[in-house]
């Protein structure tokens, strides 16, 4: 959406170019991460970090004129069941919170130690489960090198072997 958003502020069509070309490429990047996290078994469990309380139920109105409310920006949040915190002058509330250093904690009852508390809680379960799930002993992601007798070399050893005339000199190329 970002990019759908730039793309109005410019009539120039290499930046337009530009703009679509870099929104492809998130979309393919996210296809390959997505596809590359499928590959992992058991799945790659979720992340764990909560959302910072101060700026997890803030939402910047970043419309030119037309300001439309809903249950997207106003009444509970639907996740933390946080109230809405509508900043209707986004450059205006940043240049009065320090550029958001100073944000209060506004419309909600979660602070700072219980969402370190509940990090610190879901890190040791997401660990357990991660530790349960991984089997002891060495582990890699592509199938082991062997020999021509389907014995498993160590790192390096084929490639040793291969630059060598099987006796250990060097075969000159």
């Amino acid at each position: 959406m970002v990019y759908e958003y730039l793309l109005q502020f410019t009539d120039d069509p290499y930046v337009k170019e530009t703009l679509r070309f870099l929104m492809t490429r998130e979309v393919a990047h996210y296809q390959q991460f997505e596809a590359a996290l499928n590959t992992i078994k058991p799945l790659f469990p979720m992340g764990t970090l909560q959302g910072e309380p101060r700026f997890s139920n803030l939402y910047f109105n970043m419309s030119t004129g037309n300001s439309v409310r809903g249950p997207w920006n106003q009444g509970q949040s639907t996740q933390l069941g946080e109230t809405w915190q509508y900043v209707e002058d986004p450059i205006k509330h940043v240049l009065e919170t320090n550029s958001l250093l100073d944000q209060k904690l506004t419309g909600t009852d979660r602070t700072d130690k219980e969402v370190k508390t509940i990090n610190s809680e879901l890190g040791s379960a997401k660990k357990e489960f991660i530790n349960a799930a991984a089997p002891m002993g060495p582990q890699q992601w592509n199938k082991p090198l062997s020999d021509d007798n389907g014995s498993v070399l160590e790192t390096g050893s084929k490639l040793s072997k291969q630059m060598s005339n099987g006796d250990g000199s060097k075969s000159g190329k």
